[in-house]
């Protein structure tokens, strides 16, 4: 890996993201103010723009000549400046918000199952096993259906890559699937639950916990061996060959040699 390479990357990668997360901030910023605001003058304004555009562009091409060619840049470069930064932070914006999508899909079933329970008072379940509920489903379906999550993403989700030809040509999809691979959340949850076991040993060592509840730490922990002996599951899977098709060409082929004998 070139280290040097990799340094420029990530700082020209770092400048992107805070301009888009600025760009973002004041497009929120705006649309906050305009809603709160009971002065809807600006959408007059708005309009009386569009239509300055529409009839500039329209001179433009039926008299083409320098002054109106340099009217229509003037006019039209607001608006140009305001669709370049919109282009510029949609990348970003989607890359956040299929992130956010992802880990949100992850623990809301497992949430809504035990809030159902909590409703029909079916089992009576402790924090601490709730915890391990939603620890346990979050991260092992989050690698084992990765690719399920994402495409219903991409499918109903705000920017709707499945059919929108327009947004296909950011290609989000791309983007977010170099970023939430299978590989890189093993690697996140793996990362996050060693940072905990570290935490929790030195607090354990200490006669002490992480939460106020001490059977909260064993069910983090709990989860953390669920989930690697189901991540080791899933890898050995790929290993483990057992076709029936096979086995009863085999078991035939065992018979009839039996049988020749």
């Amino acid at each position: 890996m070139n280290i040097k390479k990799e340094s420029k990357s990530t700082l020209f990668l770092l400048i992107i993201i805070v301009i888009s997360l600025i760009i973002m901030f004041f497009l929120s910023m705006g649309m906050e103010h305009l809603n709160s605001s009971k002065n809807y003058n600006w959408i007059f304004y708005f309009l009386g723009y569009v239509v300055l555009l529409i009839v500039f562009g329209w001179l433009h091409k039926k008299f083409p000549n320098k002054i109106l060619e340099y009217f229509n840049i003037v006019i039209s470069f607001p608006l140009a400046l305001a669709l370049f930064l919109l282009q510029f932070a949609i990348p970003t914006m989607g890359l956040i918000l299929h992130i956010f999508l992802f880990g949100l899909f992850t623990i809301a079933l497992p949430l809504l199952l035990i809030r159902t329970n909590e409703y029909f008072d079916y089992v009576n379940l402790k924090e601490q096993t709730n915890l391990f509920i939603i620890l346990t489903f979050a991260t092992c379906v989050s690698v084992a259906f990765y690719k399920q999550i994402l495409n219903f993403i991409y499918q109903f989700g705000p920017f709707r890559l499945k059919d929108s030809e327009k947004m296909k040509k950011f290609k989000l999809d791309e983007l977010t699937e170099y970023v939430l691979n299978k590989e890189n959340i093993r690697f996140i949850i793996y990362s996050s639950f060693f940072i905990y076991l570290l935490v929790f040993s030195f607090q354990f060592l200490q006669n002490s916990s992480v939460f106020e509840i001490a059977e909260k730490d064993r069910a983090v922990y709990q989860s953390f061996l669920c989930f690697l002996a189901f991540d080791r599951l899933l890898l050995n899977s790929k290993r483990f060959i057992l076709m029936p098709s096979e086995l009863l060409k085999r078991m035939i082929n065992s018979i009839t040699q039996n049988e020749k004998e």
